[in-house]
């Protein structure tokens, strides 16, 4: 399983390299701002990054599933269903690597916002003072404490939701090769059959958290897009071996 993931970053480097190096032009352009004393820099150089990181997390989960979709397509990238290896090894490179790369994406940008909020509190003004204003301003305008566990577990909540939306796409496109391989509308079929998927978990992870508040909440929405993902697991490896015509 390794090598098959190590062969599925492999396929998507150039786009990481190509996010890294804009990560860096933005950084060197915020610490421009930042050792200028120049806020109007140092903030259009943020709202950069953060449509960056936003834009770059998309686009690498958004690649992963397009990823999947051609080799389901394509007679060349389908030889990678007949090697050695077993359909549920195959799938589980598949998810695996689309997991890390989410996570690690999420990661390095989250490590540079850290970093970036620090610079920004050391350069013009004292760190406890900025931060403590940032909890006042976030209490009065929308009542929230905010703390490192809150933060923590929120952020998870979002990226394990994000790889969950990740693994239903994938299983709505390997629904869609299973009948309707040879369609011209396989693609359509695939985003309605996602939106229906998405939308039944998005409500079972609704009516489960609507009684609960805080942490708890947070955790069973985790628990349930964990759910969702590991069911969708095994569904698409058994299509895949029983169903599709590769």
């Amino acid at each position: 399983m390794l090598k098959l993931m190590k062969y599925e970053f492999r396929k998507q480097l150039m786009s990481k390299l190509l996010l890294l190096a804009l990560l860096l032009l933005l950084e060197v352009y915020f610490l421009y701002g930042v050792i200028a004393v120049n806020p109007e820099t140092t903030m259009r150089a943020v709202l950069f990054l953060a449509i960056l990181a936003f834009a770059g997390i998309f686009y690498v989960s958004f690649e992963c599933i397009m990823t999947y979709n051609n080799d389901l397509r394509t007679k060349q990238s389908y030889m990678l269903f007949m090697v050695p290896e077993s359909t549920f090894s195959v799938m589980g490179a598949k998810i695996l690597s689309a997991m890390l790369q989410i996570i690690v994406t999420s990661a390095v940008f989250g490590a540079v916002a850290f970093a970036d909020v620090f610079a920004v509190a050391a350069r013009f003004a004292e760190v406890d003072q900025f931060l403590e204003t940032v909890k006042m301003v976030l209490h009065q305008f929308f009542s929230l404490d905010i703390d490192a566990g809150v933060i923590a577990i929120s952020i998870a909540e979002v990226v394990i939701g994000w790889i969950s939306v990740v693994i239903l796409a994938m299983l709505a496109i390997t629904l869609s090769a299973t009948f309707m391989a040879n369609s011209k509308l396989r693609g359509v079929v695939s985003f309605v059959v996602f939106l229906a998927i998405e939308v039944v978990v998005a409500n079972i992870r609704s009516t489960a958290t609507k009684p609960l508040s805080g942490n708890a909440a947070h955790l069973v929405a985790i628990l349930i897009s964990l759910m969702a993902a590991a069911l969708a697991y095994p569904a698409i490896a058994w299509m895949l071996k029983k169903k599709v015509s590769l």
